[in-house]
């Protein structure tokens, strides 16, 4: 067996990139679940439409990182994209799996890809699923 045969690919080159069309007049072909407020990433709960599958976690939608934002910011950021959305998702796997703080719990190589999206889970839960209870002025999230 050669070296290459028995070697994983990383879950980054199995990203793919899909547009979620819109049914009707303004209903979206996608829901999702999930999110940092139950301890997961964003995943897609159904895909009639759009070339989803159930299951997939969702990295992108629109262009924006939505890894480590809540359910509520999630949905607000797939509401307020023009249609039809860019959705960027891979199957999870062994590395990439749904529990969000597995994920976070894991030692990564600085700089590698992996050590980059845990930095953007963690701006992104410093910005809206962290209450600020230190600073007078804020409104109840960590601004910045």
């Amino acid at each position: 067996m050669s070296k290459t045969a028995g070697k994983k690919l990383h879950w980054r080159s199995k990203v793919q990139d899909s547009f979620v069309p819109l049914f009707g007049t303004s209903e979206l072909g996608i829901a999702i679940g999930g999110g940092a407020d139950y301890g997961e990433f964003p995943f897609v709960t159904s895909a009639p439409g759009g070339g989803l599958t159930v299951g997939d976690i969702i990295l992108e939608i629109g262009g924006t990182p939505v890894l480590g934002m809540t359910l509520g910011d999630v949905r607000g950021v797939l509401n307020s994209c023009p249609h039809p959305i860019r959705i960027k998702t891979v199957s999870p796997g062994s590395t990439l799996c749904k529990d969000l703080r597995l994920y976070l719990s894991k030692c990564f190589t600085p700089g590698s890809v992996d050590s980059q999206l845990q930095q953007v889970i963690r701006e992104n839960l410093l910005l809206r699923a962290i209450p600020c209870k230190t600073h007078a002025t804020c409104s109840g999230y960590v601004k910045s």
